[in-house]
């Protein structure tokens, strides 16, 4: 009877997030009321068995905690503790996993974190080739560890179900030219392409258009100098660059925003 007691408690604390979790509340408030979330050790020992349902109302509260604070502090502190909980619940939940390392490296800017629920969720599902992309993803992106990225790609492409991409990247990786923001900006594309989670996509979105933006700045900078070099002065706008045949066309600012020449140097009205 205690047991019952006790799960009927644990869904309405959850639950009552719902109410808790809105724009109006403060960031440092919202951080207190979720440290109230025990260990997914003891959800599992209070649920009886209601493993998925909790898991799924769990997500849906991180989804609502990830919200709130990407539009206010961007501060993640109970992110990695919250995925934790719901993956202990739901150890072949591997959205949870792969969306979640996204989060913690690209939001909460913790990739170590991201590293030790991949290692979770590799350890509960062995042969999902999705955990080990992602795993060589955040090495080769985020943390530039290019010999681990390959290994985790190669893997990956090995398992039963996965498709070409982990296979491509093992190729590029091992006989390409690596680290560049081409290449970084090509696995972005694949990924964008690729993922179907609409969180997925806009963290991918996010990195493509920044990559864009900064390839475009290294083309119009080296077009400045090739100007400077020709009439011995700078452009005072892009158009000049344009006018005078350095360039075809102006970039397409990713953003929506401009480029413009300030003091020899080429910058995205985006930075401001």
């Amino acid at each position: 009877m205690k047991r019952y007691i006790y799960i009927i408690l644990l869904f309405f604390l959850i639950a009552n997030l719902s109410y808790r979790i809105d724009l109006k509340k403060s960031p440092h408030r919202l951080i207190g009321e979720l440290m109230y979330f025990p260990s997914g050790v003891a959800v599992k020992a209070l649920s009886m068995g209601f493993y998925a349902p909790l898991a799924d109302l769990i997500w849906l509260r991180f989804i609502q905690y990830y919200g709130e604070h990407r539009m206010t502090d961007a501060k993640f502190e109970l992110m990695y503790h919250i995925l934790d909980i719901l993956t202990t619940l739901n150890p072949y939940f591997i959205h949870a996993y792969t969306l979640g390392a996204l989060m913690l490296t690209h939001d909460a800017k913790n990739p170590e974190q991201s590293k030790i629920l991949l290692k979770k969720g590799i350890h509960s599902n062995i042969k999902n080739w999705r955990l080990y992309f992602v795993y060589g993803f955040i090495h080769y992106v985020f943390l530039h560890k290019y010999q681990t990225a390959h290994r985790y790609f190669k893997i990956a492409s090995t398992l039963p179900e996965a498709t070409d991409m982990p296979k491509r990247w093992a190729a590029f990786t091992l006989y390409k030219k690596i680290g560049d923001l081409k290449s970084s900006l090509a696995l972005w594309i694949d990924l964008y392409n690729n993922c179907k989670n609409p969180e997925e996509k806009n963290i991918a979105e996010i990195y493509i258009k920044n990559i864009k933006m900064k390839l475009d700045l290294e083309f119009l900078n080296k077009k400045i100098e090739e100007f400077k070099n020709i009439y011995h002065f700078y452009p005072p706008t892009i158009k000049h660059l344009l006018t005078y045949n350095i360039i075809d066309s102006i970039p397409s600012e990713p953003h929506g925003c401009k480029y413009y020449i300030k003091n020899g140097k080429a910058f995205s009205s985006w930075q401001r």
